[in-house]
């Protein structure tokens, strides 16, 4: 039996209704976020708050949720109104008379009742999750754990337990000639942005920018998706489902953020068949090293409460870190920083004395010893409009990846502008990747991270800005000759370049 997935839109029709994409298996299984059900059952008011107190307890403790036992909790999912969205037929070309070519069918997307059969969380997903957003703003109690879940859904009322199990066994064999995902792996999502069947079938590709846990359970990419894109099918280069999608944004300090989290398939299924007490020996889950050559020479910077992003450097044969002054902050003399391999205090040789104003710049000592393959180069060239460049650091996560291992994210992006003293590129920069590098394809440090591009309260983290490493290639070097601290005064910005970071219009002649 052959095994097809195929992009819906689940929505549920009670109020407040919610839409958002899911996942259909061989027109037979339908698997999406729990998230689909944060409105519905983080209500505590009435009948209805007694059974989702109930769901939420037994999600809280791991346990399995199948709807259809009775029970106040199975009656209370049973009378949620599913309704799955899809265009059950396939294109295929067909005569057109009248040009004599051939032409596709236009979808036609048809609505099904949809029969929930379990509910589900997967612990290690829910740790991790909670890890990674551990500085977002609460909203409703639970919520973090619904975005956890996962519910499972039918196209046809309940079938046979066996002939259930049979069809998970199928999907684990499938998942038996999966290759581990790996850092900057190409993935495609298969979406419908906003809920909207307007977006129906929406392709985005992008790439795996960070895998996390233990078991790889969870991993980050670089697709930028809306609301609505949680449950999609996330591919990879053959075509193979390797994730679900589970979070698209949140928000912090009040402020929007775009981080796209995704659940490993595997270990989502190989969790959900552990609790139907199914055999799962026939596939491994594995984690694999990343494969980012150059993510030695990133480090982890402690200083005043908050952390951010290094780079070691090597300059005439002398290593340094180059980071951001907002990250090293005022009057600090040493900071506490991390590498793939050590921790140990740096000693401030230069810090911008006002860094809300350009060059955001910050040099610190690096230990004697670091070998030679860890510092990065400066490049020689300007960076040019369209040239791929990796945006590499700790961004929100930072917490997590530092207490289990050393993993840096990286996302991969291009040059979209070139200004006086500052390069912009669409590879996300989020907030603790300030100080990180952006590397050229050749591996050189093109670029010093220092921010993303904010409007009106909003954060664009796919717009960002970077200090080019051309215009303090110079001064870097006379200081690695002379020592001379002086020199490093030099990275002040001109009044240009500070006109360019403020974002203060250009001049402009006007033959009005």
């Amino acid at each position: 039996m052959l095994l097809k997935i195929r992009h819906a839109l689940l929505e549920v029709s009670n109020q407040p209704p919610t839409k958002q994409s899911a996942v259909l298996i061989n027109n037979e299984i339908i698997i999406s976020s729990g998230s689909i059900l944060i409105p519905h059952l983080l209500a505590s008011d009435g009948d209805k708050g007694q059974a989702n107190k109930e769901i939420v307890a037994r999600l809280q403790q791991g346990q399995l949720v199948d709807v259809q036992e009775e029970g106040e909790y199975g009656q209370r999912l049973r009378s949620l109104n599913f309704v799955v969205t899809f265009d059950p037929q396939q294109q295929r070309p067909r005569p057109n008379a009248a040009s004599g070519s051939r032409s596709r069918q236009s979808h036609i997307l048809t609505r099904f009742t949809a029969y929930p059969l379990y509910l589900f969380c997967a612990p290690e997903v829910i740790r991790n999750l909670h890890n990674i957003l551990f500085t977002a703003d609460s909203g409703e109690e639970g919520s973090q754990l619904l975005r956890s879940c996962f519910v499972v859904l039918g196209m046809r009322p309940p079938v046979q337990a066996e002939r259930f199990k049979r069809f998970l066994a199928h999907i684990g064999d499938y998942l038996r000639h999966l290759q581990p995902v790996q850092t900057l792996d190409d993935v495609l999502v298969m979406c419908s942005p906003f809920g909207l069947e307007n977006f129906y079938k929406t392709i985005s590709i992008g790439k795996v920018s960070n895998v996390m846990g233990r078991s790889g359970c969870l991993f980050a990419v670089s697709n930028a998706l809306p609301l609505g894109c949680e449950g999609s099918a996330v591919f990879n280069n053959k075509l193979r489902l390797i994730g679900i999608v589970i979070c698209t944004s949140f928000q912090r300090h009040q402020e929007n953020v775009n981080l796209t989290m995704a659940v490993n398939f595997g270990y989502l299924l190989r969790n959900f068949m552990e609790h139907l007490g199914m055999p799962v020996a026939q596939f491994q889950i594995n984690r694999e090293p990343s494969s980012f050559a150059w993510e030695r020479t990133i480090l982890v910077i402690e200083s005043a409460g908050q952390q951010g992003t290094g780079t070691f450097i090597r300059v005439h044969n002398k290593r340094f870190i180059l980071t951001c002054a907002h990250v090293i902050g005022k009057d600090n003399a040493t900071v506490t920083c991390r590498s793939a391999d050590r921790e140990f205090l740096s000693e401030v040789i230069w810090c911008n004395p006002d860094s809300d104003r350009p060059f955001d710049l910050a040099l610190l000592t690096a230990p004697e010893d670091v070998p030679e393959r860890c510092c990065v180069r400066l490049a020689k060239k300007p960076a040019a409009i369209g040239q791929a460049v990796y945006n590499a650091g700790f961004p929100y996560y930072v917490n997590f990846s530092f207490k289990h291992d050393f993993n840096p994210s990286i996302f991969q992006g291009r040059i979209i502008k070139c200004d006086t003293g500052a390069i912009m590129s669409d590879g996300s920069v989020q907030a603790g990747q300030s100080g990180g590098p952006m590397f050229d394809e050749s591996g050189c440090i093109l670029g010093v991270c220092v921010s993303n591009i904010k409007m009106d309260d909003l954060i664009y983290p796919n717009v960002n800005t970077a200090i080019p490493i051309c215009d303090i290639r110079n001064t870097l070097q006379q200081f690695a000759r002379t020592n001379d601290l002086q020199v490093l005064n030099n990275l002040v910005a001109s009044q240009d370049v500070r006109r360019v970071w403020s974002l203060e219009l250009p001049p402009i002649r006007s033959k009005l």
